[in-house]
């Protein structure tokens, strides 16, 4: 007999629960209906409510809310029940934020042969969603120009100084051939990649005469049309987006609301009755507050994406005093501002473990302000619309219950990020501290691949102790986005340590594609143990900062190995015992002297005598700018250099000045 006393699961069927609390009602407590009462509720929400009962009872033990089918959210739910994991029965369960769209049938739209689906009709207004994911990808908006962009004649503030990342254009003024017969444009959203962050807002109007368009949201930063002899980085270029005359390529999809249908054309191998097509209803799945909660062995999909920046100014008046909010295309970096598809806010000893999410928005999960040990392990997060983690927590000088520390991001495989909101990060940690980031694998994204820090200069930070090891971080970058890297760091954090990465193909758009970035103020930590390849720009670049120790790393086919960008006349860094392989390029590129201690470091370029900087080889580095005692040039005699493995060979000179040896995935890229 199914009772309270002598169960700990409660069980979520859609298809054969009931919610109902009178006679033929379900008590929750049995998968499948036992004739007697038991047998499984029908909602997640009944599930909750339940859960929550019991603990009114005084029931204290441990509980399992159990999925036995699919289910599908049409609203956020909050989870506060402490001591619940929420599971699947019988193997895993999807949770999905959105609508399978079923019954594809081919048709035409514009003239272009494609699939469509025809709406059902809603109780309460029309439908409306910006995404649209199919067989597991998202589908793509009709763009124009198809490929590339296109440059503005002139901007509302055409600044190209440095300055001019602060100052917001509304509008530009587009060369009205590049327009001519496009038709769209006042529904259309402009996209503009420049500096590190893109933009995104939908078209107020456009003048058809002037070629004057004006977005409705502001840009964060500066943009300008210096487009030669140098491009600048806050130089337009753009694209339209949401554009039904354009609609001509596999993978893009098309929602007329007016006539309620979707329309879509498949990509290769696709067709009516092998695609799968989920349409976002809901923003997020779970805000999950309290103490031991736990998700596992779950999978997520289907969140919706749309995010707009919002921040307040202060009056002119009254500089204590907020305005109401600003509205922005952009976030001023890593999309900072975006929440998670679940959310853990004011949390304890929580988790999510051995779940997938794919396509949702914007970021996957996020760990909000007040949360201690919570856990991210064994996840997979994919094709998501900013980024994977989002870490964030009071500042230095918030009150105690705002602090966010002791979280874990965990063997976990982030990647196919930004790809609707390019600036999203892997992992993403602001003002937390003691987080761990570890063996995770992330890959292929627009920007940085673990962020960690968001104070800027010297001042207090509440970002400190954190441990960032033993990651695979690649193909970050991409050529979109400028000024980030593999492991991006910043401002005061004693106690942090980034160690045993292995960073490679990291491709920027401008500048700074670098593996590893300090940047404003970083300060007190140990980078050991890396090793870093194949970037852009240099293997390591430190804006600048105070007391940093680098050693033990492996820095190979840079723009040269390392560079610092200010003169600072303090301890800045120490580079000790690492080895550069070069190519023709510096060990330190373009480096600001002032901050920079170096010695017994190993160097060895393939092409030739090693320069260490400008054209100083190492005797004469030595005694002129007195770097690098103790230090060689010599080839450190790798297994396969060229073939990215690492690993020393007996008879390395690196071992004998004393380089502890990288093993096993870090040194060879083999499991």
């Amino acid at each position: 007999m199914h009772q309270t006393l002598n169960s700990a699961t409660i069980y979520v069927s859609p298809s054969i629960g009931s919610d109902r609390s009178y006679s033929g009602g379900y008590d929750g407590l049995s998968p499948l209906p036992d004739g007697a009462g038991s047998g499984p509720f029908r909602t997640l929400d009944r599930a909750l409510s339940a859960a929550a009962d019991l603990r009114t009872a005084g029931v204290t033990r441990p509980l399992t809310i159990a999925l036995c089918e699919d289910i599908f959210l049409d609203r956020p739910l909050k989870i506060t029940v402490p001591g619940v994991t929420l599971t699947g029965h019988g193997g895993r369960r999807r949770i999905c934020g959105g609508h399978r769209l079923e019954g594809w049938a081919e048709d035409s739209f514009n003239g272009v042969p494609c699939l469509s689906h025809t709406l059902p009709e809603r109780k309460c207004g029309s439908w409306d969603f910006t995404d649209l994911y199919v067989n597991g990808c998202p589908a793509v908006s009709p763009r124009f120009p198809a490929e590339g962009c296109l440059r503005a004649i002139a901007c509302e503030h055409d600044i190209c100084t440095h300055l001019g990342e602060n100052v917001s254009s509304k509008w530009f003024v587009a060369d009205t051939a590049d327009l001519a017969g496009v038709a769209g444009i006042e529904t259309a959203t402009v996209n503009y990649y420049h500096y590190w962050i893109d933009e995104h807002s939908p078209v107020e109007s456009y003048d058809p005469a002037t070629g004057k368009l004006v977005m409705r949201y502001a840009s964060r930063f500066g943009i300008n049309t210096q487009y030669a002899p140098e491009e600048h980085t806050g130089a337009l270029n753009y694209y339209l987006t949401n554009i039904p005359s354009q609609f001509a390529c596999p993978g893009e999809w098309y929602l007329d609301r007016a006539a309620g249908k979707v329309y879509y054309i498949p990509r290769a191998g696709e067709s009516a009755e092998t695609i799968s097509v989920y349409a976002p209803e809901i923003d997020h799945f779970f805000t999950v507050t309290g103490e031991d909660i736990h998700l596992r062995g779950l999978d997520f999909c289907a969140t919706r994406g749309e995010y707009v920046s919002r921040i307040e100014l202060c009056t002119e008046t009254d500089p204590d005093k907020a305005s109401p909010e600003v509205a922005y295309a952009s976030d001023g970096q890593s999309v900072c501002g975006a929440p998670g598809s679940i959310r853990f806010r004011d949390c304890v000893r929580c988790s999510l473990s051995d779940c997938r999410l794919e396509n949702v928005g914007i970021y996957a999960v996020e760990i909000g302000a007040g949360s201690r040990a919570v856990r991210i392990e064994d996840c997979e997060m994919s094709h998501l619309a900013a980024g994977g983690v989002k870490v964030i927590g009071g500042k230095f000088n918030a009150p105690a219950d705002r602090k966010t520390s002791g979280c874990s991001v965990r063997r976990c495989h982030i990647h196919h990020c930004g790809e609707r909101y390019a600036a999203g990060c892997g992992v993403l940690i602001c003002h937390a501290s003691e987080i761990e980031v570890a063996d995770c694998h992330i890959h292929h994204l627009d920007y940085t691949g673990i962020s960690v820090g968001w104070e800027w200069g010297y001042g207090e930070n509440s970002s400190f102790g954190n441990l960032i090891r033993g990651n695979h971080i690649h193909h970050v970058g991409m050529g979109r986005l400028s000024d980030m890297g593999g492991i991006y760091l910043l401002g005061r954090q004693p106690g942090t340590v980034v160690c045993e990465n292995r960073i490679h193909d990291i491709t920027s758009n401008h500048y700074g594609g670098w593996g590893i970035y300090t940047d404003e103020g970083s300060s007190f930590m140990r980078i050991e143990r890396n090793v870093i390849y194949n970037t852009k720009c240099e293997s390591y670049h430190q804006h600048y900062g105070s007391c940093n120790t680098v050693r033990n790393n492996i820095f190979a086919f840079g723009k040269g190995g390392v560079r610092l960008s200010r003169n600072e006349v303090h301890d800045g860094i120490l580079f000790e015992g690492n080895i550069f392989l070069l190519r023709g390029k510096p060990a330190y590129n373009d480096t600001a002297l002032a901050p920079l201690s170096a010695r017994g470091n190993l160097f060895w370029d393939l092409s030739g005598s090693p320069r260490l900087f400008m054209d100083a080889e190492l005797t004469e580095w030595h005694e002129k700018f007195g770097m690098d005692a103790d230090s060689a040039v010599a080839d450190p005699r790798f297994a396969d250099a060229e073939g990215y493995d690492f690993t020393l060979l007996p008879d390395s000179p690196a071992l004998a000045m004393g380089f502890e040896p990288l093993t096993g995935f870090l040194a060879t890229g083999r499991k």
